[in-house]
């Protein structure tokens, strides 16, 4: 379904502070945001992957731990640190806070304060062979438990509530409200912000990708031509921020030109010219360490080491990147709300630890692929357990499919 950007209601006073998150912000405002988390998943990996690098992971976790974020009420700072012994799952969201960044110009700069507009939610199986990515749209209409933000102001329970809504009272809640929803057990969660995603892309010496049209768009600033580019700094920024340059101007289309990105990225990060490569290694260790707010427990060297570990053995065929079955939200066809039996048919999977495998091809036309499986084959349950095939009508690819966007 393709839904085009909504026009947020016109602002009210809220019942009581209590019960009513923050305003929602301008349009204009809200169409300058950008998803940058999938970032920090790739980060962790190569980490990983590199085995060898523990200087990098020991500086990455030193600067992690100044921005590392406490639950509010846990006076001890206190966390146990994981074990990643089985299933992990992790929240990942973006954030367009600009506080002390150099990336002020993208966006307007009298905008205090940290937004999120999409959330990503990573499983890796039990086996540490296959990863699904879920990528949750900025509007869709979820249930919110209680939360608490950093101030200590409760927000009691609420049946329905735009999702990224709940990053304004903290990642906590974000997290809580995921958590509740899927019945999977999350307890970590990394927030990257703009800054982040430009050193990171310039680090590993841009990515390359595929449009399958010319790209005039100057709200992102994207102007490229039909064809293959590598892209990095605010070039990066603007292919994974535009809407109306590629697709229908919808978020729903911007999540599917991201997977695009990501999948482009994991190819790149997992090459040899990156792996080998001890510059573009430190680069990309101290753009994460600077730029990542993570949850306390994943600020400890231990546990990034370990994180890294269930990421590094995982090929990118068996990275299955997806976004969250949605439909229009009756009450406000400018919201979205998750198609019930698929959204259950996919979480059920994923907290049984199965692989799932994708009815549907890639979101964007295909130009090839960096690997030369056949789709039955890239697809073989690789840890044994029975892998679930989900309905057509969930869109996605795997990370090693090369797609062009706007296809």
């Amino acid at each position: 379904m393709m839904m085009r950007r909504p026009t947020p209601p016109a602002a009210t006073t809220p019942l009581s502070e209590a019960d009513q998150p923050p305003q929602r912000r301008s349009r204009r405002r809200r169409r300058r945001r950008i998803v940058v988390a999938l970032l920090a998943v790739i980060v962790v990996a190569v980490l990983g992957i590199a085995g060898t690098a523990v200087a990098l992971v020991l500086r990455v976790s030193d600067n992690l731990a100044t921005n590392a974020v406490s639950r509010p009420g846990d006076d001890t700072g206190a966390q146990t640190i994981p074990s990643w012994d089985g299933p992990v799952n992790l929240l990942i969201m973006g954030s367009d806070g600009r506080d002390g960044l150099t990336s002020g110009q993208y966006g307007d700069d009298d905008v205090e304060g940290d937004r999120s507009d999409t959330l990503m939610l990573l499983h890796v199986n039990a086996a540490h062979t296959d990863a699904t990515l879920v990528s949750i749209p900025r509007d869709t209409m979820l249930p919110r438990p209680s939360c608490t933000n950093a101030s200590g102001t409760t927000y009691h329970a609420t049946d329905t509530t735009q999702v990224n809504s709940t990053f304004d009272i903290g990642p906590y809640c974000t997290l809580d409200t995921i958590r509740a929803y899927t019945g999977l057990d999350i307890d970590n969660f990394v927030v990257v912000n703009f800054d982040g995603f430009i050193d990171i892309t310039n680090a590993i010496g841009g990515v390359d990708v595929c449009l399958a049209e010319n790209v005039d768009d100057s709200d992102s600033g994207l102007h490229l031509a039909a064809g293959r580019h590598t892209i990095q700094g605010d070039e990066a920024l603007a292919f994974v921020r535009t809407r109306y340059g590629i697709g229908d101007g919808s978020d729903l289309g911007r999540i599917r030109t991201q997977q695009t990105y990501l999948s482009a990225l994991a190819r790149k990060v997992k090459s040899a010219q990156t792996l080998t490569n001890p510059v573009a290694l430190f680069g990309l260790a101290d753009a994460a360490g600077r730029t990542l707010k993570v949850d306390k427990a994943l600020s400890r060297p231990e546990a990034l080491v370990g994180l890294a570990g269930t990421l590094a053995s995982v090929s990118l065929d068996r990275m299955v990147l997806l976004q969250l079955p949605v439909r229009a939200y009756d009450p406000d066809p400018n919201r979205v709300e998750p198609v019930p039996e698929e959204a259950r048919q996919l979480f059920a999977a994923l907290r049984e630890d199965r692989p799932v495998l994708l009815s549907s091809g890639p979101a964007s036309s295909e130009t090839g692929s960096d690997s030369p499986a056949t789709e039955e084959e890239s697809t073989a349950p690789a840890s044994g357990a029975p892998q679930v095939t989900l309905p057509p009508d969930v869109k996605g690819q795997t990370a090693d499919r090369n797609t062009c966007a706007g296809g």
